[in-house]
């Protein structure tokens, strides 16, 4: 059913029959039977897209719209014949891209940075913390911040033509803004309306010139195939920027950390909030690898986190091997004491265990670090889910904060 072109409702066959059972005239209107709103699809919607819904839905058509004009109409038999052309090679169109994320709220800041770190928020609990960390970063580097706030909504639904409620979102957002005054940082915050989180954060990476990213990581994934986590791999296999993910340990405080060495800064948390994370002793695993050396890189800012940092670079060698050599973690020394004044509070010592993430995991519960930062690269990720994801071992192995980073590729 249209008006004036465009997509009004959808009388089916069920609706059809149940005229009698409804004691309807012959000459009732069709608005009164029809479905209004009705479930539609775009043209740059996928074959997979369309066929999950006529599935979901035990429907047989659905109406396609180019925003809200009617333009067409895709049933089953269309999708059946499609994949007898394509198996057959008569049709070589590449696969459609999904419909881009729809921009609903933004604010912009003076653009006087040397580059700009991207922070995903989503949950209140985390965002404080994921930003605070963003910030030193930030600080160290000169860059800006931006900050975006991803709201999904069903396939069927059109990102430009969908109303949503924004106010929880702009809540949280101006919640950064006024940390990121406090810091004296430049923010620019947005929040995008979208079918795919993963894709929308690679949109905003591409569209913005995004030089890092930030974001939270749950530390394992019980998605089929995927490494991870759906989001999170996708990311790191395809942005080319640098990537840090966060998965935050459980709440404790450092036994070395008591209440009285805490710093003006870490009280006024604790009165603020009741969690707080401990950022004092941190664990780097040396593997040599590009990764390592961008987690030395990172180190100095993050440091600023605790206030009596301690950190410890370890080389896991196996019971049946020489030890290594250390050339690597006194190299990785030399760059942190040049960064910051260390005095004797970080050690290169080689670690004896059978795999990467069993020396990590033992030493984080026999020596209490409370942040673990493991390299991952993006290469490989086929052979680590065979062999062991050691960074998802670490992290489900531990209660500390564990610390993810890859560098920027393709620059």
């Amino acid at each position: 059913m249209v008006e004036d072109s465009k997509l009004v409702g959808i009388v089916t066959q069920s609706d059809l029959l149940n005229i009698r059972d409804r004691n309807l005239a012959n000459d009732t209107p069709l608005r009164e039977i029809m479905t209004t709103t009705p479930m539609s699809v775009t043209p740059i919607h996928t074959l997979s897209n369309v066929l999950y819904l006529l599935d979901r839905y035990q429907i047989s058509r659905l109406p396609v719209v180019n925003g809200r004009k009617l333009i067409g109409i895709i049933t089953r038999g269309d999708i059946i014949r499609a994949e007898a052309e394509h198996l057959n090679g008569e049709n070589a169109t590449p696969k459609l891209r999904p419909e881009p994320s729809y921009v609903v709220y933004q604010t912009r800041s003076p653009s006087i940075g040397r580059g700009r770190l991207l922070v995903p928020v989503a949950n209140p609990e985390t965002a404080g913390i994921l930003l605070e960390m963003a910030a030193a970063i930030a600080r160290d580097r000169h860059y800006e911040i931006d900050c975006v706030q991803v709201m999904l909504i069903p396939r069927h639904s059109s990102p430009s033509e969908t109303q949503v409620r924004t106010a929880k979102s702009r809540r949280l957002l101006r919640k950064a803004e006024v940390l990121a005054k406090k810091w004296q940082i430049p923010l620019h915050t947005q929040i995008r309306v979208t079918h795919d989180v993963a894709q929308t954060i690679l949109e905003t990476i591409n569209e913005q010139h995004i030089d890092l990213i930030l974001m939270g990581w749950k530390g394992n994934t019980s998605t089929p195939g995927r490494i991870f986590g759906d989001v999170v791999d996708t990311v790191i296999r395809q942005a080319a920027c640098e990537v840090v993910l966060v998965k935050l340990g459980t709440i404790q405080q450092s036994p070395l950390e008591t209440q009285h060495t805490l710093t003006a800064r870490a009280k006024q948390q604790l009165s603020a909030n009741s969690t707080q994370h401990s950022f004092n002793r941190w664990l780097v695993p040396m593997a040599g690898g590009p990764n390592s050396r961008l987690a030395i890189k990172l180190l100095p800012a993050l440091l600023t986190l605790g206030n009596d940092p301690q950190i410890r670079l370890a080389q896991v060698f196996k019971p049946s091997e020489l030890k290594p050599d250390m050339t690597i973690s006194e190299q990785a020394i030399r760059q942190l004491m040049r960064r910051r004044k260390l005095s004797n509070t970080v050690v290169a010592l080689p670690v004896q265990a059978d795999s990467v993430a069993e020396g990590v995991i033992n030493l984080v519960k026999t020596e209490g670090y409370d942040v673990v930062v493991v390299g991952a690269s993006r290469e490989g990720l086929l052979q680590r889910a065979i062999q062991g994801n050691i960074p998802e071992a670490i992290a489900n192995g531990v209660e500390s904060t564990v610390i993810l980073v890859r560098g920027a590729i393709n620059k």
